[in-house]
């Protein structure tokens, strides 16, 4: 094991990851996300892949060219501030699917109930990854040496909105494309595909291009206001 940074598992002598490519289903009443997160790596990469993970439940790892399994093992205890080490066993990857779910203890999530509002009518959930807390979103190498790009798909309650730190590119109905057909219940061991398209849901999609540090990924989703807050020049 050779560490890049000792609050991370990240092994320098692992391809770094370069995109990530988010679907976020996000469940208010029980505090959760259920997610996929597509890694795709600097260089395809043979034998184990470290990543950090905290709070978070790995259904499985898939082969996005084959969406075939690979083996991987999540570490039995977790470490005070580094979490739970996920080791992928690749062979000749270039990129992974990971299916997990966070959980309502989640480090970087701040769950509101509508009465913690301002209009006490709608909930809101709201980010803070800095410094480690990435890791409890996605499975990362939650470290300032990787630097990421990523675009994320976002399915909320459609009365709710949601802001990034990224570009927005679009609102709209949920359809089963959004999820690139590799999803069923079989596979995730949640059913995210009948979710993600239910009555009610809205998408709204992200795309982060320049290289940044996991440690600055951020969203925020509620009923948001807007206000001019100064003029043009």
């Amino acid at each position: 094991m050779a560490p890049i940074d000792p609050h991370s598992f990240t092994d320098s002598t692992h391809p770094l990851t370069t995109h990530v490519s988010l679907t976020l289903y996000f469940h208010f009443p029980s505090s959760t996300i259920h997610a996929t997160a597509l890694l795709a790596l600097q260089t395809p990469h043979t034998g184990p892949l470290s990543l950090d993970t905290r709070a978070l439940t790995i259904h499985k790892i898939l082969d996005p060219a084959t969406l075939t399994p690979l083996s991987f093992t999540l570490s039995p205890s977790e470490h005070p501030f580094k979490g739970r080490l996920l080791t992928v066993y690749l062979n000749n990857n270039s990129s992974v699917l990971i299916l997990y779910s966070t959980s309502p203890s989640s480090s970087a999530l701040q769950w509101l109930s509508p009465p913690q509002t301002s209009k006490k009518i709608h909930p809101f959930v709201y980010t803070q990854c800095h410094p480690v807390h990435a890791r409890s979103v996605f499975p990362c190498q939650d470290t300032p040496a990787a630097r990421v790009c990523y675009s994320a798909k976002l399915n909320l309650p459609r009365e709710l909105s949601a802001v990034m730190s990224a570009r927005h590119c679009d609102r709209h109905d949920p359809v089963g494309t959004d999820l690139d057909g590799v999803l069923t219940n079989e596979e995730s061991g949640f059913d995210l595909k009948s979710l993600w398209c239910e009555e009610g849901r809205i998408v709204e999609e992200f795309v982060m291009e320049q290289p940044i540090p996991p440690y600055l990924f951020a969203f925020a989703v509620g009923e948001l206001g807007f206000r001019e807050v100064g003029t043009e020049d």
